[in-house]
Order: structure tokens, then sequence, then C-alpha cells
């Protein structure tokens, strides 16, 4: 492959929008706990098969029609929440650039931290989720640049973790929204250990904010979501008091971006309804169910997002929707935040056109 071809691919694998998705063909919420108990508030109704695959597949299809990638993992048999593909692990990468009118790529790094689930059941899709990280990172290694290191780490964590359900990379501030429990007996309240946030951080070097979920919502990423351009979906009740608090404080006052403008509220019915729980495709197309209310509609507008409602109430009965089953595997920013270095994704594709 010739340099020029080879920075092309480098360039679609670090900034393609990528996701990790599973076809639900043995979708079945009722089996994620080994013992036979409800796992989440929300699940317990029989999940009609055939309208789940025409509305995961018509939920694929959009992301490729907004410009995204999909990697199919594989469905292994007896594994009924393997749909929810962004649980067996995060991800994050680095770029290193070097500075200047003709930026350069220095080195990559791709991190992975694979989880540990609390539903010990759900332990068996992490292989063939591990398969297609390894297919990925063999992209990713192909497409090295002359000179240009592509350092790949996968950790298993020692804790309790849920993959980027309950660790959400924020690009805008560059670094990781964590939920955790302190009741980890009980699936249905969280499923994290705030004991595995350290293990993140020192995998990633990107700060980790741990916040606690509040029963019903039981992953971070079921009633908190950073939006791409700074903005905060978030459903109060969803976190502690504590934690809505200092998360407040954190993601809009040590921005200096004005709450009345990038603090938008969710009701309790558009966050049983998983609104929270969108998938952003690019900086402004995000993917929503089609319940979503007028008036949060009207907010995410207003801010400046294209919304694409789709059907998904299937995915739903098994307490997830968009984003838990999309795993975005090239999430890429700089140590920061794009809040700090706006410039950041024209330097990649510069230094790579």
């Amino acid at each position: 492959m010739s340099e020029q071809k080879t920075k092309t691919v480098l360039k679609d694998l670090l900034l393609k929008p990528t996701f990790m998705m599973c076809e639900p063909t043995n979708a079945d919420p009722s089996a994620e706990n080994e013992n036979g108990d409800l796992a989440n508030d929300f699940s317990g109704e029989q999940i009609d098969k055939d309208k789940a695959l025409e509305q995961w597949h018509g939920f694929k299809d959009k992301i490729e029609e907004l410009g995204g990638r999909v990697i199919l993992v594989p469905p292994q048999e007896g594994c009924g929440g393997q749909v929810y593909t962004a649980d067996p692990a995060a991800f994050v990468t680095d770029v290193q650039l070097s500075r200047g009118k003709t930026p350069s790529v220095k080195g990559v790094k791709f991190s992975a931290l694979i989880s540990q689930f609390t539903n010990a059941g759900r332990n068996a899709e992490i292989a063939s989720h591990s398969g297609m990280i390894q297919s990925y990172i063999s992209e990713l290694q192909s497409a090295r640049l002359s000179g240009v290191p592509v350092s790949t780490i996968l950790q298993n964590t020692k804790w309790n973790t849920e993959g980027s359900g309950d660790n959400v990379y924020d690009t805008f501030r560059g670094l990781w929204w964590s939920g955790y429990s302190r009741n980890l007996s009980d699936p249905r309240s969280g499923r994290s250990d705030i004991r595995a946030h350290k293990t993140l951080q020192k995998l990633t070097d990107r700060e980790v904010f741990s916040m606690e979920v509040a029963r019903p919502f039981f992953h971070i990423d079921t009633s908190q979501t950073p939006l791409p351009k700074g903005h905060i979906l978030s459903h109060e009740e969803g976190i502690t008091a504590e934690s809505f608090k200092a998360m407040r404080k954190r993601m809009l006052e040590s921005f200096d971006l004005a709450e009345s403008e990038y603090l938008i509220k969710v009701s309790k019915k558009d966050a049983n309804r998983f609104a929270c729980n969108l998938t952003a495709v690019t900086d402004t197309d995000l993917i929503v169910t089609d319940d979503i209310s007028d008036k949060l509609a009207g907010k995410l507008a207003k801010a400046g997002y294209r919304l694409h409602p789709l059907p998904y109430d299937e995915m739903r009965k098994g307490g997830g929707l968009f984003h838990c089953t999309a795993n975005r595997i090239n999430i890429t920013g700089p140590k920061g935040g794009i809040a700090n270095d706006p410039d950041y994704y024209n330097r990649i594709d510069l230094a790579l056109s």
C-alpha cells in the first residue's frame, strides 16, 4: 500500500464514526440474569424478534446513511443481552500530533478496558466482542505510517464495570462520565464498582468523573449524556443529588458554560423512554427515539443538532436504546478535550491528507 493510500485508510480508521453492533438474533432481556431475576426495572416484556430485527436494521442503516461504519459482532447462542454492545468494553484513541502549519501524526494509542459484568452470565459475550476488537486493531496496525508508532492496550478490569454503558467518553471535555453503585448485590440499582474508575483513568490517561447512579437508571448512559458540542442531556433523578450537583459544577462551571444554554434537562417521561440513550453519529447528527417529546426535541434542535427519530421500542424492553446497542470503537479526542483544542480533528485531517 502506498504512503498516500495508507494515510487515507488511517484517516478513515481514526475519524470515520465506527460502531460495534450485534444483530438481535438471540435477544432475550429476561435471560440477562443467570438467577432468572429481572436485571433492570425496565425489562420484562417479551421481545418481538422480527420487529426487533427490523428496527435494528433501520438503526444500522441510518448510521451508515449518516456516514458511519458498522462492525458486526457475531451473535452467540445463549447470550440474550449481546445486542447491547456498549457493555463489554470502553474505548478511547489518543492521536499525538505535531504543532505548526503542517501537522504530522507522531503516534497513535488505542486503549480498551474490557468489562467484568455484575450479571456474571453476560461475561460469555466478551469473547466474540474482543475478537472484533482485535480485528479493528489489525486494521490500525496495517495502516501504520512509516516511523509512526501505533500502540494498542487491552486491559481486563479487576472490578465490575460495564463498558461504555457506564463509562461515556466526553470528547468536548476530554474526560469520562463514569457511573457506579454502592449496592452491587442488586444489578437493578447499578452495575459498576467505583474502584474500576482508577483503572480506567490510568489506562487511558484521561480524567474519570464518577457519578453514583440512582435506581431505576442502572447505567450512566440511561440518564446522562454529554453531547459533542458541550451540551449536557440530563435527567436529574438518574443520579444522586450529590452527584448531580458535582456534575453541574465540573461540566459547566469549570468550562465557563451557561447552564441555561448547555444543560438540557430531561423529564421523567422522556427519561423512561431512554431519550438520553441516543447515538451521536457526527457532531451534529443525533439518532433519537421516535417518541421523544416535542419539548425535548425542540431544545436539541435549538442547541444546533439535527435529529433523526427512529422506532426502537423493542430494544427498550431490555433496558436500553441506541447508545446501548452501538458501541463506538474509534472515539478520538485530545487530552483536555475539544474545548481546549478546537482544531484537533482538522489537524488530523490535514496531517493525513
